[in-house]
């Protein structure tokens, strides 16, 4: 069975998010545990982790992922920016280990006029410097589009993280920035030739969530807009060949696209489980 969701809110608390990703015909969903572009925010209690845990243990939306805030960068060279980042991540390893929560989700960083060997080193020794409070968490590094100095967007930079972070770590695939990035997957031919490089180079079986996003920018443009399932640059046939693929059809799925008055959450779902063949 595929495991297809999307990003949901917990404004309503954390206890909400089942109902919500049920009420959106998700059986999977990411979650932030506070305001992304805020750096105050306070730990998940231990009594209301004991709640959600054993209401997610009933695994009927699973898994739940945490995807980490906007704001910290691990690869700064600044070394406030570096202690804050630092910090922030750690908050979200305990608060995902009282959450019984197995994933989370971060952008690797920005390298900001360093050498990207420089940066890429930087987070590695970043996380490092918290290994004891990882827990059974595995983090994940997203794939980027790469502008500007962000790392992360190829798959020799992710291997490198992979390979230097002394925890146990895994890939987020995200399809809109592996496209603006220079990776085509917008039929069957391209997708397993990316995967097929993916492979080589990083290993199928660390990939472990997927992103699902369809993109207003060209291949290669480094954009980073979302953009409904279908509707953009990939397309329906680079969709149709990702939920019907042999490997990642087993992969949990999970939509950050975007809600107007084209589609919102319902329609994109319903868009996509149209394409899964049977």
């Amino acid at each position: 069975m595929h495991r297809i969701g999307f990003h949901v809110s917990v404004a309503q608390g954390f206890l909400k998010v089942f109902d919500n990703a049920k009420a959106l015909d998700a059986n999977c969903c990411q979650i932030f545990t506070h305001s992304p572009r805020s750096w105050r925010f306070n730990l998940v209690s231990e009594d209301l982790g004991k709640i959600f845990k054993d209401r997610y243990q009933k695994k009927d939306v699973w898994p739940i992922v945490v995807h980490d805030s906007y704001l910290p960068n691990l690869a700064s060279d600044d070394p406030v920016m570096r202690e804050k980042s630092i910090e922030s991540i750690k908050k979200e390893f305990i608060s995902c280990n009282r959450l019984g929560v197995e994933f989370l989700n971060i952008h690797p960083g920005a390298h900001k006029g360093q050498s990207k060997e420089d940066g890429l080193s930087e987070i590695c020794k970043s996380l490092n410097s918290i290994k004891e409070d990882v827990g059974n968490v595995t983090l994940l590094f997203e794939n980027t589009s790469g502008g500007g100095s962000v790392l992360g967007s190829t798959f020799e930079e992710l291997k490198f993280l992979l390979e230097n972070t002394d925890f146990k770590c895994g890939i987020t695939l995200d399809t809109c920035h592996l496209f603006t990035s220079g990776y085509d997957i917008s039929n069957e031919e391209a997708l397993e030739d990316t995967l097929s490089n993916f492979n080589s180079i990083v290993g199928l079986e660390n990939l472990k969530l997927i992103h699902l996003n369809d993109t207003q920018g060209e291949i290669n443009s480094k954009k980073d807009r979302h953009e409904h399932i279908g509707l953009g640059r990939i397309g329906p046939q680079g969709f149709k060949a990702i939920v019907n693929h042999k490997y990642l059809k087993n992969i949990p799925m999970i939509m950050e696209t975007p809600v107007n008055e084209k589609r919102g959450d319902k329609e994109n779902i319903i868009f996509l489980r149209e394409m899964i063949e049977i």
